[in-house]
Formats: structure tokens, sequence, C-alpha cells
């Protein structure tokens, strides 16, 4: 698994089970932030044939938080906890896929702000979230990552 910049994007998905299954893909990550799509599936609707809302904050918790573990090119990434995330619902998406993206927006070296949004395939907005966040050690593998002192 690349922990680097360029990233294997891929492995960076499979690094974690549940966005993993969710079916996200990936775009890119760099200074500028964080791109990745998801394909809607019916495992993705609620009662109402609708994306869930619980699917929507989920992507937008990885468009806030993927951003805060990358430090610079060539630095390994850092793992980061979520803090707080507030998302604001704005519409049902129509098409077969929704875009999330995700950027830096303030804070520090440990405590980092983020904002992100999820976007239809005709760029309708879906919904916005901000969320701050605590970056961890290095994101080196390995069963569990200690934060440092």
């Amino acid at each position: 698994m690349s922990y680097r910049v360029p990233l294997d994007l891929g492995a960076l998905r499979a690094e974690s089970p549940f966005l993993a299954d969710l079916g996200m893909t990936f775009l890119s990550l760099d200074g500028s932030g964080a791109v990745f799509e998801l394909e809607i599936a019916e495992r993705h609707s609620n009662a109402e044939g609708r994306m869930h809302g619980g699917v929507i904050a989920s992507l937008l918790d990885a468009a806030c938080g993927l951003p805060v573990r990358f430090i610079a090119p060539e630095t390994d990434l850092v793992r980061a906890v979520t803090l707080t995330l507030s998302v604001s619902y704005i519409a049902a998406p129509k098409g077969p896929r929704v875009r999330a993206t995700g950027r830096i927006t303030g804070g520090g070296h440990r405590l980092v702000f983020s904002s992100g949004e999820v976007r239809d395939t005709d760029g309708s907005l879906i919904a916005t979230a901000t969320g701050s966040f605590k970056r961890l050690a290095p994101a080196a593998p390995g069963p569990t990552s200690k934060e440092p002192t």
C-alpha cells in the first residue's frame, strides 16, 4: 500500500472496509483536497427509494477527513479521527452517481477544519458539510496506530 503521493488510491480505499463496501471510487488526493465518486445502487436507498442520508453523511465524512491525512507531497499520510461533522441536506440526487469533494479550510498541525460537498451527475448540490478532525500518528501499515505525545 502506498502512503506517499502519488497514492495507490485503490489500496487507500481497501484500508477502510466500510468505505470499500459502500463502493466509493477515489479519484484524487493532494494539497487541494480529495475527490471521489459513488455509483448509486439499490443498497444505498432508504425506505422512500432515495439515497439514504447516512450514506451521504458517510461520503461527506470521508471527503472532509481524507484531505486532513495529507500533509505534503513525498510525506507519509497521517491517521485522523472525526471530532465533529455537521451535514446540511439540500436535495435528493438525480442520476446514477454522485461526486464528493473535500478540502481543508483551516486549523493547525493537529486540529484541522475542513468542508465538503456532494453533487449529482448534473452538478446539482446534494449536501454540504463542515467538520473538525484530529491528526494522529503516521499511517504506516500495521495493526494499530498510536497517537503522538
